[in-house]
């Protein structure tokens, strides 16, 4: 059974009935009593081009004056919009009624602080659905949507670029003379608190982020970046994710030289695990405050990575363990800063919220 179905289910539970409105892609409900009528709109917009915002209006407006026209009194009307881009299914969140969005790929629930208490019992009603496992998304693995064969977003974009670019100047480091001769590219661009710190060459915290000492090193650096971060940038939005990634980076490369400074320790370091391991930190972390259900991905997944590879870093002397721990605290708290886990909290006089602290980018 999909979500959409269970959803469905619950709504003839609570008393809602279907009417028949013969539109594509959208199925109507609704519950009255002498006092108020209430009404549940399902729309289906899985990649969010469907229809246009100004049909969806139509649409609207013409539901409630049906309604109003046959008599209905003080009509409320709640959108639900099953997609997965959330992104650009918000722009179907209209101001003059509530909205919440179903994301499909999150199997998360959107609901933004604007909207009214009205429906607040179905919030509760449709999280238990979107995170029960046991229904079905209705997308499968290729990134299809099962009923209309429609293709969503399947690959993410900066991580992507991220694989490809620490390919690419792999390959021109250590199999071409384009750059220079290998050693000499690895000891220009690499990170030294010495030549930071007395000649000024601050690229290196950034060029360091890019260099690999061999294939292995460059292999296992790109599996959990393929794995890890996929899942991070479709949880939190491009910029967020580059933010992230940049950021842990930097301060994993601040890390590794502000110790070997106090040390007074003239090693050279490069590697992208720094950058990788905040990616790791901060997807721990979105886990964690949602209790393991974020897209495809699992805890299990996660902690497999990061306990193989801090594992490796210690059984390695040649491994940069402070930038891995710096990276990853780093990835923590930028996490922590730029995601927020949607919040819901009873106001005084009985009215109630929820807010997405999680905006798409």
């Amino acid at each position: 059974m999909k979500i959409e179905d269970g959803i469905i289910k619950q709504l003839a539970d609570q008393g809602y009935l279907k009417l028949n409105i013969k539109i594509s892609n959208m199925d109507l409900f609704y519950r009255a009593d002498a006092f108020s009528t209430d009404i549940v709109l399902l729309l289906r917009v899985i990649s969010g081009k469907e229809i246009t915002v100004e049909e969806y209006k139509l649409i609207i407006n013409n539901v409630k004056n049906h309604f109003t026209q046959a008599g209905f009194s003080d009509i409320h009307l709640l959108g639900l919009i099953i997609t997965a881009m959330p992104k650009k299914a918000k722009q179907y969140c209209l101001e003059e009624d509530d909205h919440f969005i179903i994301d499909l790929w999150n199997r998360q629930l959107i609901v933004y602080e604007n909207q009214s208490p009205y429906f607040s019992e179905l919030i509760s009603i449709v999280e238990d659905i979107i995170h029960d496992l046991s229904y079905d998304t209705g997308i499968n693995k290729k990134g299809y949507y099962k009923d209309d064969n429609r293709k969503v977003q399947w690959i993410t974009l900066f991580n992507t670029l991220f694989i490809v670019i620490n390919i690419i100047i792999y390959l021109l480091v250590h199999h071409t003379s384009i750059l220079g001769e290998t050693d000499f590219v690895l000891h220009r661009g690499a990170l030294s608190w010495y030549l930071i710190k007395e000649k000024g060459e601050h690229y290196r915290i950034l060029s360091s982020m890019f260099l690999h000492s061999d294939f292995e090193h460059l292999a296992n650096n790109m599996l959990v970046l393929f794995f890890v971060g996929d899942n991070l940038e479709r949880a939190v939005g491009k910029i967020k994710y580059l933010i992230i990634y940049f950021g842990s980076g930097i301060i994993a490369g601040l890390s590794s030289i502000s110790y070997n400074m106090l040390k007074r320790e003239f090693v050279m370091s490069i590697g992208a695990s720094g950058a990788i391991f905040g990616i790791v930190g901060a997807m721990g972390y979105i886990l964690l405050i949602n209790k393991g259900r974020v897209k495809n991905t699992s805890s299990i997944q996660i902690v497999l990575f990061t306990v193989f590879s801090l594992y490796g870093g210690v059984a390695n002397a040649n491994i940069d363990n402070v930038a891995h721990i710096g990276g990853f605290i780093g990835g923590v708290i930028l996490a922590f800063l730029l995601y927020g886990k949607p919040k819901r909290q009873m106001e005084a006089k009985g009215g109630y919220t929820y807010q997405s602290g999680q905006e798409e980018d």
